[in-house]
């Protein structure tokens, strides 16, 4: 019976290996314990709609009082922490200095 696991379990590595899966994520080279990912934006302004859609969706979530959901609200405040656009603000904060 063991043998016949094992057997199994290789025909689905070789299987997956084969098939090209897995590739949504991409390894961080700066920290071993995370990927990256790619997400598809047409312009700055649709990245601020998303980001304020993910911060009234958490917002939402954490007016339940649900605990359980609670997880759900802090995913998505690590999301729109992420897409924020620190170095174009910074770029605006300039251009604001010379008007």
């Amino acid at each position: 019976m063991q043998e016949k696991h094992k057997q199994s379990v290789d025909d689905f590595l070789e299987f997956a290996a084969r098939m090209n899966y897995f590739t949504k994520l991409k390894p961080n080279k700066k920290n071993q314990n995370s990927f990256k990912t790619v997400v598809k934006i047409s312009c700055y302004n649709e990245l601020m709609q998303t980001i304020f859609s993910l911060l009234r969706s958490s917002i939402h979530v954490l007016q339940q009082e649900d605990p359980e959901t609670a997880i759900d609200a802090m995913l998505l405040l690590e999301i729109a922490i992420q897409l924020l656009p620190n170095d174009e603000m910074e770029l605006l904060d300039e251009l604001y200095k010379t008007l």
